[in-house]
């Protein structure tokens, strides 16, 4: 195998190679240099600030397209420290790319500079994407994985983008990002946005209704499921999957002879998370008469999840009874002696 195939470490590789193979643009990007990007310390970001401003736009976009692939695949490797530098770059593409790179980076800081560009950057593509990020921290905070001050921070800026913004790009990000909240105003926003004559708009709100969680959206999803605008019916095809509308199972497995590919993809993994009589053998059937390698590989991805969702559809309930879930939701109480087979 040769060099340049194996993985290496950031402790393998030399900082200052790094940043000598970045201000040579003559040459592309080393691959395996890019690993020593990742977690910077304080002293490797400074430099990094430095020479970042003399790079050309299509070397600093460039680098930071090929991080966010490397990062996808691999969970150990974190490039927060270099989104965060391009956050700050003149050029839009580079923020936008930044921004959509930081998703994953559930920390204080990073939301502070979200908040900040929703609402102030010049640009609308990237208050746009700086709402569309800014939904992840709408659902972690629905997961309460983080502070309830921070959850309303986002949810406060979203409603403002949403409300305020002239940009009908940014109103509709934050609307599909509101889509995780559950404050009692959004079903009310997400209906209207839908009864809207605007199939953007319309999109948008199927996004959302996918988001929440929240079985009163069935019959506008399937509705739509065969609409004549496909990425309407691609939205609705992945809002059945996500609210796991067992009654649009016909509808969907009709959906994966369709010619367009990306609904037919989205069409199988929303069979995937709802499952049911006969949607094995049509992912199966599917499977053996694609020959694109790319869809080959998300059927077979969906095939395991679809594993996953039978396994956890027959796992079995624990019988509790009512003084059992008593004590379970109320851990205070005294033990009864009497009850303790321990204490007699």
């Amino acid at each position: 195998m040769m060099e340049d195939e194996l993985t290496p470490t950031p402790q393998d590789i030399s900082f200052d190679e790094v940043l000598s193979a970045l201000r040579d643009e003559a040459q592309p990007m080393p691959a395996r240099l890019l690993y020593g990007l990742s977690n910077l310390d304080e002293v490797e970001a400074g430099a990094l600030r430095a020479v970042w401003p003399g790079l050309s736009t299509t070397r600093r976009l460039g680098v930071l397209e090929d991080l966010e692939a490397l990062a996808e695949g691999n969970v150990i490797l974190s490039f927060d420290a270099v989104n965060l530098i391009a956050l700050d770059d003149e050029e839009p593409r580079v923020r936008v790319t930044a921004v959509r790179a930081l998703w994953t980076s559930e920390q204080p800081a990073f939301l502070e500079r979200l908040l900040r560009l929703v609402q102030d950057d010049p640009v609308g593509e990237v208050r746009a994407q700086a709402a569309a990020g800014l939904g992840q921290y709408v659902l972690w905070g629905e997961l309460q994985s983080i502070r309830p001050a921070d959850l309303q921070q986002a949810e406060q800026a979203l409603l403002r983008a949403y409300e305020d913004d002239p940009d009908e790009l940014v109103q509709r990000r934050a609307l599909e990002a509101l889509g995780y909240s559950s404050r009692p105003e959004v079903p009310d926003l997400i209906e209207q946005a839908y009864e809207r004559d605007d199939d953007d708009w319309a999109s948008s709100a199927l996004y959302a209704m996918g988001r929440s969680a929240d079985d009163r959206w069935t019959r506008p999803v399937l509705d739509r499921l065969k609409d004549h605008n496909a990425e309407l019916s691609r939205e609705a095809a992945r809002a059945a999957g996500e609210l796991e509308i067992g009654e649009a199972l016909p509808a969907l497995i009709d959906l994966l002879q369709d010619e367009d590919a990306e609904l037919r993809l989205t069409a199988a993994w929303s069979l995937s998370q709802i499952g049911g009589e006969g949607v094995e053998e049509a992912l199966e059937e599917l499977l053996e008469r694609s020959e694109d390698e790319e869809e080959i590989e998300l059927l077979e991805d969906a095939l395991e999840n679809l594993a996953f969702t039978h396994e956890m559809s027959e796992m079995p309930i624990l019988d509790f009874s009512p003084d059992d879930l008593e004590d379970l939701m109320r851990p205070d109480l005294p033990i009864d002696e009497d009850d303790d087979p321990e204490l007699d």
